[in-house]
């Protein structure tokens, strides 16, 4: 007798619990939230579009990989077709949808290169201003626009730099890359040599 009560109490148990546990799959529940989803959280800021495996192969090749920072105006799909291209050709992106986002980037972390769209708003002053800056902190730049007309006459600096428009080719995109970097190493080195001019004059 005690055994049989005993595993009746335990079926009324289990058929309590059951409806608590189908619940959770039942509409009208309280929704999971995005990082339990695995899902990127809508939050401002820079952040990285492309995720990965956690596995040693995938974590080697993100460690390998480029990183490319593009600020754009996320309110507009002029750069979709280019952040897409991006991350096909391996890199790593960081997304930032505004100046003040790619500022916060830079500082903490190095890019490869940074692709500054104009049309940043307020265009194309925003984007304008963004790219003198990174390139004065010494970041490869490379410009997302369809024409030059848009930067200032005055520009010089801006205007040696390679620009892509939004719709590049990967051909297009890798040269402008490499150009940037180039372009990058030689201001690094022309900056060493005066630095190492100035210690010298000093020391006299």
């Amino acid at each position: 007798m005690n055994s049989r009560r005993s595993g009746q109490q335990a079926m009324w148990v289990e058929e309590r619990a059951l409806p608590e546990r189908r619940g959770h799959d039942e509409p009208g529940d309280a929704p999971i939230s995005a990082s339990l989803r695995g899902q990127p959280m809508d939050r401002p800021g820079p952040h990285s579009v492309r995720g990965g495996s956690r596995d040693a192969a995938h974590l080697d090749a993100a460690i390998s990989a480029p990183r490319v920072l593009l600020a754009h105006n996320a309110t507009a799909v002029t750069c979709d077709a280019l952040a897409r291209l991006i991350e096909a050709t391996g890199a790593e992106l960081v997304d930032a949808s505004s100046s003040d986002d790619a500022r916060l980037a830079v500082e903490a972390e190095d890019f490869d290169a940074c692709l500054v769209c104009l049309d940043l708003p307020p265009a194309p002053f925003a984007g304008v201003r963004l790219a003198s800056e990174l390139l004065e902190r010494g970041c490869p730049v490379v410009l997302v626009t369809r024409s030059q007309r848009w930067l200032p006459a005055d520009a010089t600096a801006l205007r040696a730099l390679p620009w892509i428009p939004p719709d590049a080719t990967e051909d297009a995109l890798r040269e402008a890359l490499d150009t940037a970097s180039g372009i990058q190493d030689s201001v690094v080195r022309r900056r060493t040599s005066l630095e190492t001019s100035r210690v010298r004059l000093v020391r006299r």
